[in-house]
């Protein structure tokens, strides 16, 4: 298994709010995670990177994971940890109030991939014969509209609030994580942030992530490029995580 990450501020933004990490533990998995924080001033920011650095801290001293319930009790209850910690910390300085980050995981273990997601950004499988699927579900206002048929998608498109969040790590006392297992076989896993999925049509992501021929770490800077070409409106975070037709730990 070959991995890279990488962030760009883009062209608009005036400081990058997005943060990631790819951690391994004891037995040599790996937790890649993309947090997009939110929040005016620097709440975003400080939001995101205490939510990546919990989780590489608590990641680091785990040793190997034994079956499926564990992984998910440890997932929930170190999501409930990090959520209080940044609520607190919003709280306790009134110009972060509010303050909070997105939080996308892909945690490769022996027993399956458990992916995790609060908010916005996104997880994808990918494989080589030229199929991605998104494995999670948008958070958002506009994407719970789609969800009851309140609007279609090609009004969700010019959606002038698509980008509300409805959940959102350490923006309120409590938080919905949805966890998911997955054992089938991938070629790989990309997550990334909205600065990429917003402005890049999947097509072209895919033609660019299922590349045989280019190092993972070639892809993700080419997917950055990609995101700074179609406008570079926001920070844009890719994580490219390529199996090689499959994966060992």
């Amino acid at each position: 298994m070959k991995y890279y990450g990488i962030t760009d501020k883009g062209l608009v933004r005036k400081s990058n709010q997005d943060s990631y990490v790819i951690a391994t533990n004891v037995a040599g998995e790996v937790f890649a995670i993309v947090a997009d924080g939110i929040g005016g001033n620097l709440g975003g920011d400080i939001a995101s990177r205490m939510a990546v650095a919990h989780f590489s801290r608590v990641f680091s001293e785990t040793e190997q994971f034994q079956n499926v319930d564990e992984v998910k009790q440890w997932l929930n209850r170190e999501v409930k940890i990090c959520n209080s910690a940044i609520f607190d910390y919003g709280k306790q300085h009134v110009d972060l109030k509010g303050m909070g980050t997105t939080l996308c995981a892909a945690l490769i273990t022996h027993i399956g991939i458990f992916i995790v997601n609060i908010g916005d950004s996104r997880a994808y499988a990918w494989w080589h014969a030229g199929k991605m699927q998104q494995l999670t579900v948008d958070h958002t206002l506009v994407n719970d509209m789609l969800m009851h048929h309140e609007i279609t998608p090609e009004e969700a498109k010019t959606f002038p609030r698509r980008n509300v969040l409805t959940n959102a790590l350490g923006v309120w006392e409590d938080v919905k994580c949805d966890i998911t297992h997955h054992i089938e076989k991938m070629d790989g896993i990309l997550l990334c942030s909205d600065g990429l999925h917003g402005y890049v049509p999947e097509k072209t992501v895919l033609r660019v992530v299922i590349d045989p021929h280019k190092d993972p770490s070639l892809r993700a800077r080419k997917l950055i490029k990609l995101a700074l070409e179609a406008g570079g409106f926001d920070n844009a975070t890719v994580i490219l995580l390529d199996f090689a037709g499959g994966y060992t730990l």
